[in-house]
């Protein structure tokens, strides 16, 4: 049984939801496996939620339809009509959120995921990836230019941007207003204890990123081009029934989910492959195992830490009660170092055969978009790998993002 570290209890558990710890954040893999030993379904009575890190625990709970995403979908009828509407204040983030299938249930998240799906085919996979491994292969080349390239700001981040602004048809000149726009709408999802005047910034940015799209949405009905608005505008007026404000809405999710994620699967599949020279040597003599590589950085450092549901019902797991109406929060982040799943769950692996991981979810909200990073990720490395085989990360400590929801770095300077 592996030894566990003495510093955490369950109060560690509460916390882990309301502010960013270093401590549990900065480097959690201690804290999942206190989890994973000691409190694997633990229920958190004053917040009235429970914590799930098992694997076995958490994909149950993403597959099962009794656990919801709309709250009131998890509400008798009659509770339903006394939910409070939002304040003025969140109105607008939150006419953008209602709209997302990421927290919708059907019948709304199977016609919105369905209109969109048809983006992520191979068969559109295979027309995108010409374009993606140029775009990789550019970004890489330009990186020669410095000394000490920071591979997040000058490789890591720009890639996702670029190919879900060519996805959606944003023009290259406004690729630059969505670093803002997208960082604020990953503090929304964030949860937990916001700085003072964060909701003023969260309603401007989702008025301005609104008005963005409602324009361009507009130019496309005029002047249809082949891109992700143009072909959601066709499904709408071939009677779809997609409103306006779900197009706007889906827009900002594409571009949202589309990078903020991405990014930290680029950075933490280097930042594995440089910490683990035997397996960097490897994948430099067999390249074919770059996706292979990419799914074992997906489970060891997975890019999003946690996600929820909502009991429609009593449920029984684990010996224990979820009672209807309360959040079950799974940690991806341990289910995916889950020694009752994973052989040496704490060995980075690139061979590692079955790696059937939750860092996409499970379940009817199984990330749409894992066909794109997936490719995104392969042709990173292929690209960075190919050109700098002898990188090396320039600092010592890792620069970790001082994030509650996501796991990446902020920053990784580079000798190359």
């Amino acid at each position: 049984m592996q030894e566990l570290p003495a510093a955490f209890a369950t109060s560690d558990i509460e916390a882990w939801f309301r502010t960013y710890s270093p401590r549990l954040h900065g480097s959690p893999n201690e804290f999942y496996a206190y989890l994973l030993e000691s409190e694997p379904l633990s229920g958190v009575a004053d917040a009235g939620y429970w914590v799930a890190s098992r694997y076995e625990d958490v994909n149950r709970i993403l597959k099962d339809p009794v656990f919801v995403r709309e709250s009131r979908n998890a509400l008798p009828e009659p509770q339903r009509q006394e939910l409070p509407p939002p304040s003025e204040e969140w109105k607008p983030v939150g006419e953008l959120l209602d709209n997302w299938m990421l927290f919708r249930d059907p019948p709304a998240h199977t016609r919105l995921r369905r209109l969109v799906s048809h983006a992520f085919l191979p068969r559109a996979m295979d027309r995108l990836e010409p374009k993606v491994r140029g775009i990789a292969e550019y970004l890489a080349d330009e990186m020669a230019e410095a000394s000490r390239p920071d591979l997040i700001a000058s490789f890591a981040f720009p890639l996702p941007v670029i190919v879900i602004a060519e996805l959606l048809g944003v023009p290259p000149e406004d690729r630059e207003l969505f670093k803002a726009w997208s960082h604020v709408f990953a503090g929304v999802l964030e949860g937990g204890d916001r700085p003072a005047g964060f909701a003023l910034q969260a309603k401007q940015a989702a008025e301005e990123i609104s008005a963005y799209f409602r324009d361009l949405i507009a130019e496309r009905k005029t002047a249809p081009r082949e891109d992700m608005i143009s072909e959601l505008i066709a499904a709408h007026e071939q009677g779809e029934r997609l409103t306006e404000q779900e197009l706007v809405a889906t827009c900002v999710l594409m571009l949202v989910a589309g990078h903020e994620t991405t990014v930290n699967l680029i950075g933490n599949s280097v930042y594995c492959l440089l910490r683990h020279p035997d397996q960097l040597a490897l994948l430099l003599a067999r390249p074919e195992l770059a996706a292979s590589a990419v799914e074992e950085a997906l489970r060891f450092e997975s890019p999003v830490r946690m996600t929820s549901r909502i009991a429609s019902a009593d449920y029984e797991i684990g010996g224990r009660t979820i009672r209807q109406g309360q959040s079950a929060n799974v940690i991806l982040g341990a289910a995916n170092r889950d020694p009752a799943q994973f052989e040496r769950p704490n060995v980075f692996d690139i061979e590692r055969s079955p790696n059937r991981h939750l860092a996409f979810a499970s379940g009817p909200h199984f990330c749409l978009g894992a066909p794109l990073a997936r490719m995104e990720g392969e042709l990173a490395l292929s690209a960075l790998l190919s050109r700098y085989p002898r990188m090396r990360l320039a600092d010592g400590e890792p620069n970790w993002r001082q994030s509650l929801l996501f796991r990446g770095l902020e920053t990784m300077p580079l000798y190359l």
